[in-house]
């Protein structure tokens, strides 16, 4: 793991100029019991890189994280709520059993992520490729059925933006049968 920071230490070394914080495990506090959600609500944290930074159960809520790098970041069980993601580079980024609920994904690199049972319902998202989609829902995403079923992108068991399930496996160019 990488060095050990809190949200308030990551905040503080963010407001006095630091953008740079990759690799970095998140932690609620010094002492933390595993398990507890890391909250990060509401901050604008622009342009921060935090490739592959080790994230899990991080809440990221409404925060402003246009621009960050999150490349190959461990973001499992992290809550990313109408959170604005924009031309954000997250690919690669394991996002497992993730909340993206109405977040603003427009513009952002999500090539290769793992969005195995995530949840983007209401997102905005344009394109994405070589992901793992399997039990994902994109229930009223802005993203089309085409262009989820497209591009090598695994789909088992996955919820479309209109609601339909495509049970799969599908891999590859399908049409979202």
């Amino acid at each position: 793991m990488g060095i050990e920071m809190t949200p308030d230490e990551l905040w503080f070394r963010y407001a006095d100029g630091e953008r740079d914080f990759r690799g970095i495990e998140l932690i609620q506090a010094e002492n933390n019991l595993r398990g507890n959600p890391i909250e990060l609500r509401g901050f604008d944290l622009r342009e921060i890189n935090l490739r592959g930074a080790y994230l899990r159960l991080a809440d990221f809520s409404e925060t402003d994280l246009t621009g960050a790098d999150l490349s190959g970041a461990f973001l499992v069980e992290a809550t990313l709520k109408r959170t604005i993601i924009r031309n954000a580079n997250l690919q690669s980024v394991n996002l497992h059993w993730s909340s993206l609920h109405e977040a603003d994904l427009r513009g952002a690199n999500l090539d290769h992520m793992n969005a195995s049972s995530a949840f983007f319902c209401g997102a905005k998202i344009d394109t994405f490729q070589y992901a793992v989609l399997a039990y994902a829902n994109f229930q009223n995403a802005t993203i089309p059925k085409q262009l989820i079923c497209r591009c090598g992108n695994l789909i088992w068991r996955t919820t479309m933006s209109d609601g339909t399930i495509v049970v799969g496996p599908q891999y590859g160019d399908g049409e979202g049968r």
